[in-house]
């Protein structure tokens, strides 16, 4: 399971990559190698690595489609986690960005586990925010991060969300992560925690991600 910047601010503030990646010309692509995959402060691979990758298709009046995919464990069947997601995202004259849209999370070996959510999303500048609602489940997660530039070419990137079920444990999770280009591929190191109580997968950590886009 797993998030999106307003176009790219979420991606490496949410801990995963699910949405448009801004690229020059309307296809673009993406792929990444990490320590573990962790989706909402949870991991998603039993604390193992992942190797993730994506395509998307953005047109110039600002809808877009995309897939993305990654192993999963979940000490079941499913090893393989595939999102479709399709929306809108534009920027206003007030530099106000809005991002709309709808993501379809499958899970081949195990159709149980699939999914869907409405998000809404809004950047400003360095921050954004985003809710996203599944409505079959009744979950809705709400999100905020923040990008800053440092020296030397690094970033800065802050992430908190909470997860308001409507069964189960609500869960607060944040991430705190250092960006860095070089050698033509992009390196995030990253710590990850949440107040769960019940759920060891959710433990803070460190994660390195390598990633490329095209």
């Amino acid at each position: 399971m797993k998030l999106k910047k307003l176009a790219i601010a979420g991606a490496l503030l949410a801990g995963t990559y699910n949405g448009l990646a801004l690229a020059e010309g309307p296809i673009s692509a993406n792929v990444a190698l990490t320590s573990d995959y962790v989706w909402r402060g949870t991991s998603q691979t039993d604390n193992g690595p992942a190797i993730q990758g994506g395509f998307d298709y953005a047109h110039a009046s600002g809808f877009y489609i995309g897939v993305w995919g990654s192993n999963v464990d979940f000490k079941s069947d499913a090893n393989v986690e595939l999102d479709l997601y399709g929306g809108y995202s534009t920027e206003f004259s007030s530099g106000l960005g809005l991002d709309v849209g709808v993501i379809h999370y499958d899970y081949p070996s195990e159709s149980d586990l699939n999914f869907e959510e409405v998000y809404v999303g809004l950047s400003y500048d360095f921050i954004s925010a985003k809710v996203s609602h599944d409505p079959d489940n009744d979950n809705t997660y709400w999100e905020a991060g923040a990008e800053f530039a440092l020296p030397q070419g690094f970033g800065l990137g802050l992430h908190i969300g909470y997860n308001d079920p409507d069964a189960g444990e609500e869960v607060t999770d944040w991430k705190l992560g250092v960006t860095k280009s070089a050698l033509g591929v992009d390196f995030e190191l990253a710590y990850t925690d949440t107040d769960s109580s019940s759920n060891s997968l959710a433990d803070g950590r460190g994660i390195l991600t390598i990633s490329k886009s095209f």
